[in-house]
């Protein structure tokens, strides 16, 4: 609708962005994200509406990027380019959702720590629940209205955006709302060359060797992930239930009710939970996120005892962010896909022992300090160079085995701690919104959300109600972690 577009507050020219070779392997998928807000006064509803709407137009002043759309320009299926028309734009819809049916109030939402049931389809802008095809814009937005709060939901192509420059766009909007609420007008993106950076991800070093690894596979181009369909749908509950119906029919098994299940650590709990996980004297340092993803990695073996059925060995598999890692350095402000995929493997026995806390977070730690720009470069160059219907992808069978696990760390986004000025302040918190019931009898995947203002961390994972039932009760989880919520 046309009263729903922001375009850039600044005249852009028209330009065609290319892509990296690394944004066009990333998922075609949505990044959404669900920021609650209190509003105490209900006559300040529209003028919430309007400093996000101001805000958003200037940060697509700076990165005009984020008012393009996707195009595929050759035969070639790297070839991606962002192009910013004469209509550039972004579509930010609002919707008073205050009494309708299954709509909580937010003062109900937030005793029950904010989840997420009933609330995707109708807070989301549709295109979010859909593949990313072409032709499909980078970003989306929309503002909801519920008795005594707001919710944003804002959805961003992942062929454009990792993690990391999620968090920076969303650095520069709040900045912007702020001065919108102040009255000033300045600028807040650093000059970054993003070009040259594209082109330094989509042409690796003529000395990179070749690519070896058992945890990635050749696929045809148009059954990986590679592939950017002509095309986007709604994924109706129909195509859902085909999609669970052959993942059961392949896997011999009876479909698993999962929904999200999200517990906290309070600082103190991360503390301990950090010291527990370290060898003694000190023999390799941990990161807190190493100790988490541990602790998860081991309880949730130790609770499935998967090893009894015959498996021998966990994968766990999980992105990076590799801007600090590559030599020399990205900035940390850039503005597309700068991630690999790391994995670990480890024996269930181990992970299912007393020392499995210990064990699981060193696994971690060693995958993450062990990561080498050389064997990224190798990837690179066989991502770049091969035949247009061959993609280099991550085997995504591990993933269907359920002692297996996947993780997201969210947790250096600054989204619960940014202000976004004297009207809208700090968000209560923030939820990333996920389909629980697509990853049914899949591995576990675990989304360690932003810190929190008190240096909490809010840790979601995929869980059935018995999984859930045996974490309450098992004595070790317990000492870190404390029930949030459920939410599908």
């Amino acid at each position: 609708m046309a009263q729903f577009k922001v375009h850039p507050s600044e005249p852009v020219e028209k330009h065609t962005i290319k892509l990296s070779v690394c944004d066009a392997y990333s998922p075609k998928t949505w990044v959404t994200q669900t920021h609650f807000w209190p509003l105490p006064d209900p006559s300040q509803a529209q003028r919430g509406y309007e400093v996000l709407k101001e805000g958003l137009a200037r940060t697509l002043a700076e990165i005009p990027a984020l008012s393009g759309i996707i195009r595929l320009i050759s035969d070639d299926p790297r070839d991606l380019v962002v192009a910013v028309d004469d209509d550039a734009h972004v579509e930010f819809a609002w919707e008073n959702l205050t009494g309708k049916t299954g709509i909580s109030s937010y003062a109900q939402l937030k005793a029950h720590g904010f989840p997420l049931t009933g609330l995707v389809v109708p807070c989301s802008q549709p295109v979010t629940l859909t593949t990313v095809h072409e032709g499909a814009r980078m970003l989306t937005a929309k503002l909801n209205y519920l008795e005594g709060g707001m919710a944003l939901s804002f959805g961003f192509n992942h062929l454009l955006v990792d993690a990391a420059a999620i968090a920076e766009v969303e650095r520069i909007w709040s900045l912007h709302c702020t001065d919108v609420s102040s009255g000033v007008q300045q600028k807040h993106r650093p000059q970054l060359a993003d070009s040259t950076i594209r082109e330094r991800l989509s042409k690796a070093r003529p000395e990179a060797g070749p690519f070896n690894d058992e945890h990635w596979k050749v696929f045809p181009t148009t059954r990986s992930q590679l592939h950017l369909p002509r095309e986007g749908r709604e994924v109706s509950l129909a195509d859902l239930e085909e999609s669970k119906q052959n993942h059961l029919a392949s896997i011999k098994s009876e479909l698993e009710e999962t929904k999200w299940c999200m517990w906290k650590f309070s600082p103190e709990a991360l503390a301990k939970l950090k010291k527990d996980a370290s060898l003694p004297r000190a023999e390799q340092w941990i990161s807190t996120i190493d100790a988490v993803i541990g602790l998860f990695w081991s309880r949730l073996s130790f609770a499935r005892q998967k090893s009894i059925e015959g498996n021998k060995d966990s994968v766990i598999v999980f992105p990076i962010n590799i801007r600090q890692r590559l030599e020399p350095p990205v900035e940390s402000g850039y503005i597309g896909n700068a991630i690999d995929i790391v994995t670990s493997t480890c024996p269930l026995s181990e992970l299912e022992s007393d020392r499995g806390l210990v064990t699981a977070a060193h696994h971690v730690r060693k995958a993450v300090s062990g990561w080498k720009e050389t064997k990224w470069a190798a990837w690179l160059k066989m991502a770049a160079n091969l035949p247009n219907d061959e993609a280099i992808c991550p085997n995504p069978l591990s993933l269907l085995e359920t002692h297996n696990l996947g993780f997201n760390d969210y947790s250096k986004s600054q989204s619960n701690v940014l202000n976004w000025g004297p009207e809208l302040g700090v968000i209560d918190r923030t939820r990333y919104m996920l389909p629980a019931s697509s990853m049914a009898n899949c591995a576990t995947t675990v989304i360690v959300h932003p810190r929190l203002s008190d240096g909490g961390l809010e840790v979601a994972m995929t869980s059935t109600e018995h999984i859930k039932s045996l974490l309450e009760k098992d004595d070790i989880f317990a000492q870190y972690v404390s029930f949030v919520a459920t939410f599908e």
